[in-house]
């Protein structure tokens, strides 16, 4: 998969998880505690937002709203599916893969930023599924893709940048999600 593909795989598990998402889960306390599952779930579609008016130069969502987990109500499918969809399509966009972007930690090209909302949808979709005892896998012809995602991104620079949590240990018996999951800086439950 090259970096658009993955990326929109990742989109896809993000708009997936949160479509799946009932009433009886919005209150759920996740594994980004304080926060329930409705305010996880929106923090994590308006990152999404948030990345692709980045490279494109629309502010579609703030920062504050993003970072505050500002919750949407009601039903949240249809408004992952809108993300999904605007977020592809922003990336599409020509130039923007090949442009060079200023971000909070620097000017960096697009072929760099799109590692970090990738991460951040693979990530959130695991922590609302396992959050509510559904967890997800990736698709094994995903993970060498995922897997150099994540070995771009979950850095000790990203980290300094408080983007990504710190690596955790997986128990022995994690897949190989998990396993990608703990090195991301979530925490598996046994």
């Amino acid at each position: 998969m090259d970096q658009l593909a993955t990326y929109e795989y990742a989109l896809q598990e993000l708009r997936r998880t949160v479509s799946s998402l009932d009433a009886s889960d919005m209150d759920v306390v996740t594994n980004c505690s304080p926060w329930t599952v409705r305010q996880l779930a929106s923090h994590a579609v308006n990152n999404q937002l948030f990345w692709a008016g980045l490279v494109t130069g629309r502010q579609l969502v703030s920062g504050e709203d993003t970072m505050s987990a500002v919750p949407y109500e009601g039903d949240l499918a249809p408004i992952a599916d809108d993300v999904a969809a605007r977020a592809a399509a922003m990336w599409r966009e020509p130039g923007v893969l090949g442009g060079i972007h200023t971000t909070p930690f620097g000017e960096l090209p697009g072929s760099a930023v799109i590692n970090f909302p990738t991460v951040d949808a693979l990530a959130h979709a695991w922590d609302l599924s396992s959050s509510i005892d559904r967890p997800i896998e990736f698709e094994s012809q995903a993970m060498p893709s995922i897997t150099a995602v994540i070995e771009a991104t979950c850095t000790d620079g990203a980290r300094a940048f408080g983007l990504i949590k710190a690596a955790t240990e997986p128990p022995a018996d994690a897949t190989d999600t998990e396993r990608l999951m703990a090195a991301a800086g979530r925490t598996i439950r046994p």
